[in-house]
Order: C-alpha cells, then sequence, then structure tokens
C-alpha cells in the first residue's frame, strides 16, 4: 500500500489504499448472479459501537436482604417499555470479581457548600476524608472530587485512587479544575431577595455541569451529592429542563444518589408523589427536579438522615462492580419528549432489579427521510414537459418533492437541462438526477443481449487488469478543470431544537465552485480554489470529493476481485461508442482497503472523531474491448446505528483530448452522504454537542479543459552587467562577476 485517496464530508473521510495491481492470470472466475447486497441501516447510538443498542440500562439486582445477586442469564430479564416487552440487543453481566467493567465504576463525591452552613460543611468534609482514608487511602473505586459554592463548580483534575491525596485536597478545599465559577454580579445579585431561585438553579445547573463533565469518561458512574439538596421554592420547572436531566444523566451512565446528616428545616416534602414521569408542560413543577427525585429515577439511594455520614457513602458503593448492562432500541416517537416508563422484571420474585425508572423518546433517534413521489425516468420527462408552462420556482417546487426509481443517465441529463428555462428548476433536476446515479437504468435503456460465457467474462476483466497495470501509470501530467455543485438541505434555525425532525428535506444548490486539477506522477497533487462559491467556515457543513484519476480504480477493482469478495455479471449497458459491460461486486467487511472517518461525532466537546473499517460494493462498467473503466460506483455498508447511514461515490470516465492524444479520464463524478447533524447545546452554563436530524448532502462534480502540463525553461544569452549592478560571488576561487542582464 503506497499512497490512500480521500472524499472528505462535513469530516467524513472514505480513504482508499491502492493495493499493488495482480497479475491478470490471478484474476478470479466472475460468480453465478446473486442478490444484491443488503441497504445499510439508518439507526444510530450515542457510542460508536453498532453491536449496542440506542438505550443503555445499567441495573443493579438485589436480594430481600438488599445483597447484590449476580450470574444471571440473559433470559431472566425482561425489559418492559410502557408495559411492552422490548427485545435486549446486548446484555452483559459484570459481577466485580471474575467479569469486572472496564473501565471500572466511577465514584463521583459532590461535596455541596452552596446549600449548607459553613459548620454542615465542615462535618460534610470530615465525613468525606474519613472516607477518603480508609484502608490506609487505597480505594477500591477511582474517585473524583467535586465542589459547589457560591463561587462556582470545581473539580479534582481527574479520578484518583490515592484517597490520601483527595482527602488532603478537601482538607485543603483545593479542586484545581473550573468547571464554571460565579461572577461578583451574580453574587450581588443572590442577595437581593433571590435566595431560593439562585441557589435551586445554582444546583441544578452543578448537577448537569457534572453529567457533562462525566460524559467524556466512559463507563458507569456513581454520583453520590452530599448534602439535603436545594430549594424548590421558584425553582425550574421547564419541562426541556427535566427531559435533559433525563437525558443527559442517562447518557453519562450516572446512577445519583443523596446522603446527609442533616434535615432541610422547614421543608416537609413528600418525594414519593413526583416520581412518575412528567407528559406535558402542564404537568411540570419544581419538585420534579428535586434531588430525591432525580435520584430514585436514575436508580439510585435517598439516604436517611444520618451522623454517620461515611457509613452511608460505604453502603452506597458496596459491591459497585456487580451489575448487569442492558442495551436496547425504543420505538419511533411521534412527537419531541415522549415519556416511556421502564420496568425490568426478573424470573424470581424474590429478587429486585434498580435502574431508570423511564426515558424520553425522541424523533430523531431514528433517520426519517421525507415522502417524496417516486417516479420512473418515462414519468420525470412527462412533468418535464408540463414544466415548460411553469415558472421556475413551481417547477423547481415540483421536481424538488420527487425521487426517481431508475438512474437517470448523464446523457439524457445534458439533453434536458437544456430545455430547462430557469435556473431553480435545472438545478433541482440536477440533485434529482445525482440522487439516482447508484440506481439501474430503465429497462428499456438496457440492451436485450445475451450474458456472456463466463470464459469471456474472464477475459474482458483481463483486459481491465492490463489497463489498470499498463495504460493507466502512462498517463501525461495534466491541468483540468473541476466544476463542483453542492446540494444540501436547508439549515435548521437557530431557534429550532435538537429534538424535531426537519420537515423540509428537499435539496437544493449551496454553491458552485471551481478548482484547477493538478495530476503530475499518478498523484493528484494540488487543487487551487479559484471558484465563486461562498467560503467555508470552521465546522461548516462541506462534502469534498478528490482523488477521481487513479487509486480508485486499483482498490475497488482488486479488491472486487479477490478471493473472499464477490465478483458477478450484472449486465450491458449501452455506452456512447457501443455496448459496455457491467460486472457487481461486494467487497466484505474486514478489509483494509476502505475506511470511513467522520468529523465530528456529538460528543460533549462536538471533537471526536468516528472511524470505522468497512465491505463496500457497487459496480464496474468496462469496455469489453479495452478493458477500460467507464463507469464505477462504491457504496460503504455500514453498520445499524452509526453516525452515517449512507456513503457512495460514482465516476463517469471518457475520452479526452490531452496533447493530441486520447486518454480515458474522469468527466463526472457524483458524491453522496446521509448522516446525522450534530449541535453545540450550551446550558448549565457549559457547552455539550448532541446529534441532530439526519441530512443529505451531495456532490455533483464535472471535469473539463484538460490540458498537458509543461515545464519550460529559456536559456538567454549575450548578457551584459547593468549599471549599478552587484558583482555576484561564483564561490569559486578568484571569480567575480556581477549579476547578467539581458540585452534589448
Amino acid at each position: 500500500m503506497n499512497q490512500g485517496t480521500k472524499w472528505l464530508c462535513a469530516g467524513l473521510t472514505f480513504l482508499f489504499y491502492l493495493p499493488v495491481v495482480a497479475p491478470a492470470e490471478q484474476i478470479p472466475a466472475p460468480a453465478e448472479p446473486a442478490g444484491q447486497a443488503p441497504a445499510a441501516a439508518q439507526r444510530w447510538v450515542g457510542e460508536s459501537d453498532s453491536s449496542e443498542g440506542l438505550i443503555r440500562l445499567d441495573v443493579v439486582v438485589t436480594d430481600k436482604a438488599g445483597k447484590p445477586v449476580t450470574g444471571l442469564e440473559a433470559g431472566e430479564f425482561t425489559l418492559l417499555d410502557n408495559g411492552q416487552p422490548q427485545k435486549l440487543v446486548s446484555f452483559h453481566a459484570f459481577d466485580g470479581t471474575a467479569a469486572r467493567p472496564d473501565p471500572p465504576v466511577e465514584l463521583i463525591l459532590m461535596i455541596d457548600a452552596l446549600n449548607l452552613s459553613s459548620q454542615q460543611v465542615s462535618h460534610e468534609e470530615q465525613e468525606v476524608m474519613a472516607f477518603l482514608h480508609e484502608n490506609e487511602g487505597h480505594l477500591a473505586l477511582p474517585v473524583s472530587i467535586y465542589r459547589l459554592s457560591d463561587t462556582g463548580l470545581r473539580a479534582s483534575a481527574q479520578p484518583s485512587t490515592d484517597g490520601n491525596a483527595l482527602a488532603d485536597a478537601v482538607a485543603h478545599r483545593s479542586e484545581p479544575r473550573t468547571i464554571w465559577a460565579v461572577p461578583a454580579a451574580g453574587l450581588q445579585f443572590s442577595m437581593q431577595g433571590y435566595y431560593a431561585t439562585v441557589h435551586n438553579l445554582s444546583s441544578l445547573s452543578a448537577l448537569g455541569a457534572i453529567a457533562v463533565d462525566g460524559k467524556r469518561r466512559p463507563g458507569r458512574k456513581l454520583l453520590i451529592w452530599i448534602g439535603f439538596g436545594w430549594p424548590l421554592d421558584g425553582g425550574e420547572n421547564s419541562l426541556d429542563w427535566i427531559t435533559e436531566f433525563s437525558t443527559r444523566l442517562r447518557e453519562a451512565r450516572i446512577t445519583l444518589s443523596s446522603v446527609t446528616s442533616w434535615a432541610y428545616q422547614g421543608r416537609e416534602f413528600k418525594y414519593q408523589e413526583f416520581l412518575g414521569g412528567v407528559k406535558s408542560q402542564r404537568d411540570a413543577n419544581p419538585a420534579d427536579l428535586a434531588l430525591e427525585v432525580l435520584a430514585t429515577q436514575s436508580g439510585g439511594r435517598v439516604g436517611e438522615q444520618s451522623s454517620d455520614l461515611k457509613g452511608q457513602i460505604d453502603r452506597c458503593v458496596e459491591n459497585a462492580n456487580a451489575f448487569y448492562t442492558l442495551t436496547f432500541d425504543p420505538p419511533r416517537a411521534e412527537k419531541p419528549d415522549e415519556y416511556h416508563d421502564l420496568q425490568v422484571e426478573l424470573g424470581r420474585p424474590e429478587l429486585t432489579a434498580r435502574t431508570s425508572t423511564g426515558y424520553y423518546d425522541q424523533p430523531v433517534y431514528y433517520d426519517q427521510p421525507a415522502a417524496l413521489q417516486r417516479v420512473t425516468v418515462a414519468q420525470l420527462e412527462q412533468e418535464l414537459a408540463k414544466a415548460q408552462s411553469s415558472t421556475d420556482a413551481d417547477g423547481a417546487r415540483q421536481l424538488s418533492g420527487m425521487e426517481l426509481t431508475e438512474r437517470l443517465s448523464s446523457t439524457k441529463l445534458s439533453r434536458w437541462r437544456t430545455a430547462l428555462r430557469g435556473e431553480k428548476a435545472r438545478q433541482a433536476l440536477e440533485s434529482l438526477a445525482g440522487a439516482s446515479v447508484f440506481l439501474a437504468l430503465p429497462a428499456a435503456e438496457i440492451p436485450a443481449t445475451a450474458a456472456p460465457e463466463l470464459n469471456d467474462q474472464r477475459l474482458m476483466l483481463s483486459h481491465t487488469m492490463d489497463y489498470l497495470g499498463k495504460t493507466l501509470p502512462r498517463l501525461p501530467n495534466f491541468f483540468a478543470t473541476r466544476t463542483t455543485v453542492r446540494y444540501e438541505e436547508p439549515r435548521q434555525k437557530d431557534d429550532q431544537t435538537w429534538k424535531t425532525v426537519v420537515g423540509d428535506q428537499t435539496l437544493h444548490a449551496s454553491d458552485t465552485s471551481k478548482a484547477t486539477v493538478l495530476y503530475r506522477n499518478g498523484q493528484e497533487v494540488s487543487d487551487r480554489e479559484i471558484g465563486k462559491g461562498k467560503k467555508t467556515k470552521a465546522r461548516e457543513r462541506t462534502l469534498v470529493t478528490e482523488g477521481t484519476f487513479g487509486p480508485i480504480l486499483a482498490t475497488v477493482f482488486v479488491g472486487a476481485t479477490a478471493a473472499h469478495s464477490k465478483l458477478q455479471w450484472s449486465g450491458w449497458e449501452q455506452g456512447a461508442n457501443g455496448p459496455v459491460a457491467v460486472f457487481r461486486y461486494v467487497v466484505p467487511s474486514g478489509t483494509t482497503l476502505f475506511k470511513v472517518d467522520y468529523c465530528c461525532i456529538a460528543d460533549v466537546d462536538g471533537t471526536t472523531e468516528f472511524h470505522k473499517q468497512t465491505g463496500f460494493h457497487g459496480e464496474i462498467a468496462i469496455d469489453p474491448e479495452s478493458g477500460a473503466i467507464l463507469r464505477l460506483t462504491v457504496e460503504a455498508d455500514l453498520e445499524p446505528r452509526l453516525p452515517l447511514s449512507r456513503s457512495a461515490i460514482m465516476v463517469e470516465y471518457g475520452p479526452v483530448d490531452i496533447g493530441g492524444k486520447t486518454y480515458i479520464c474522469p468527466m463526472r463524478s457524483v458524491t453522496l452522504s446521509r448522516g446525522r447533524t450534530a449541535r453545540m447545546l450550551h446550558q448549565w452554563n457549559v457547552s455539550l454537542g448532541v446529534y441532530g436530524p439526519f441530512e443529505t448532502m451531495l456532490n455533483d462534480v464535472t471535469f473539463g479543459d484538460y490540458h498537458m502540463f509543461r515545464a519550460q525553461a529559456r536559456i538567454l544569452t549575450d548578457y551584459e552587467p547593468a549599471p549599478g549592478d552587484k558583482p555576484v560571488d561564483s564561490g569559486l576561487p578568484g571569480a567575480a562577476g556581477a549579476a547578467p542582464k539581458p540585452k534589448p
């Protein structure tokens, strides 16, 4: 492998490795006809492991004495979603000894110095230090310390099992990492009669920020809030806050518990009345975001008032590494914030399962493409005839609502495009045609010619191997002009929530750009943007296609003819200069030829890249006489629940004149991508990345103005020094002279 070719899409990269071309005699005979490769599924999970379901639950099972129970099998669990049994996508059992979670469960100790007096805080700190000093400071779990005060939220640098060092930090109140700080104006505001509201929002913001911060680290986490909670008078009662806490705590795999040595004076609160999920804004109440409610709903504990705070912490973390992890795919939601009740039942009635009591389902958990009018090429032609009497806007609107069921050839596209009068209608036709390039031609355009014998098929493929090994490397150095028209869906509005599926999913031309491509010594070595399109901003959606001049051909062909791949006859097509032989191929997963890189996964910072080596499939159309590849498609075989649901490229090749000779070079390419959008939310004084709806992006690229690249040099003789020229030292002994100047 000696070079790579990349296709970049909003950070999306298709990476092909160029293998050494095998001798023609190593080409296997094409396989007998078989079914098409299965279409890629279109679902997503927050982590890139497609074997895990969309919703993850950490479940603790205990007996009647409250002791953890291990060794259960998946068949002993029944997961009920709104009372309906759900199929488990994955099941993992951890007993804390033979099967331990990796990474280990993390313990987060939250010291609430905002809602307690200085005397109460001092007692809390002493109890926390006693816990940290146990076992001579050798902690069984990695521990993080957070502290909330009237100056902000701060934390230890990282999780640690050094209890003595952590205890020393607690004693000196030295948490080096600032999550967020309260400005001086905020302190003044809190002293002007708004104690309850400010302390409520500050406490909830701290809890939310810990969830966001915890999502940066993998694995399950036990969060123990040390204190009696926060005021509920005048507190936040937004349904959006309720759904966000439910979602972010679950995604961070946080089980929240509360422990306290102190009673909340003047507060009589029966939190058990608020444990049911809130289904609408009119049902929301500040008590729905009480510490006790959130703890119970996360599967955690609500401790009783006790001076033995250390003992309460011990009971919360006892057997922390003994639990089960279940994942499942939720049903499709009809509307945002659709509450679902969760229950885990066990086959043995004496056992109890403790986990999240519910979740909020969202429409964007699944791809929901718009319902378009499906038309054949013939039906499209009829609609185009009607469009002649329509306005440009009406014609574009009609075409944008369609989806072709057959491939619209480049020849017909060129002819029909010139017949349309309006630019908007032409762009709508181009995007419609671009999305169809991976489909079969209409039956009427496929020659009724019998398939060649297997030996003849193999002979054609041997011509192609010779073409790749002998003819292609002899391409001269040349320039070409690449014109790219980019199509994308309408942008989400700033006030549009991430939970809503976009209604308008039609493709519109966003910009057109031109680039001068230099092909030299078998590689694209230059790409100078000279176009009139808008400038791309950082992290803006883009889909850039490069590398269509060679490596993709050898990569795909060698991959398709490998022993573990499938290559079979597909049929004849009528080309511009005669019949074209079409083969269909499947390169299975596990290959090192094809890699998808996607930027970015919607993690907390929105900067983590997704990497996946995957199989691919497509078609290769060749000239049966010369073996030249005239058309090539590549579609990634993406697994379910990945950030991408589709990634594909098509390249058409044809004869061009370069320096008085004819070569087969790219004429047109189409790159298509469908995947998740990502948005940055700003809440709880921090930012986090979240996924939004799926979207499609398409590039339609044409190549032209091919001309030879030549380096020219001219030697000018008969020089004489110009007045004022300084001598030039040649570096030779005794040599000196002046800078030469040509005579007029």
